[in-house]
């Protein structure tokens, strides 16, 4: 259960904003926006373990297969298949006193679209990721 609450409290932290903000100093929005999709289509395909082998070691002890695969299963629930990327956005963001980039992508699935919100501090490691139905 705890598991599953440091996942819920990783997409709290994503949700503090959805205006772009400008990314901490170092970070540069192309890298946000490859790293982002390259973690958008790992979820995408199920991939969950390198999605887990991503993650900053201390952001990913807390963090499980089981638990990115519920997080999926309720934002692609009736969605049908995967389509399309439709847009994507990056934008910084701070929380607890950690500044970091966020790549926001918008996903065409035949019967939803599905945002992907995906974290990174400022040496790209992987600290956050959220997938919501829309």
């Amino acid at each position: 259960m705890k598991k599953v609450i440091a996942v819920c409290m990783l997409g709290l932290l994503l949700l503090t904003g959805c205006s772009p903000a400008p990314l901490p100093e170092g970070m540069e929005e192309d890298a946000v926006e490859e790293a982002g999709w390259a973690v958008a289509k790992l979820l995408i395909d199920g991939d969950y373990a390198a999605v887990l082998e991503e993650f900053r070691p201390d952001v990913g002890e807390n963090i499980t297969e089981e638990n990115i695969s519920l997080m999926m299963e309720t934002a692609t629930e009736d969605a049908g298949e995967f389509v399309s990327r439709s847009d994507m956005m990056v934008t910084g963001q701070s929380s607890d006193g950690e500044d970091y980039g966020v790549a926001v992508i918008l996903c065409e699935y035949r019967e939803e679209k599905v945002l992907f919100r995906i974290a990174f501090d400022p040496d790209m490691a992987l600290i956050g990721i959220e997938a919501t139905q829309q």
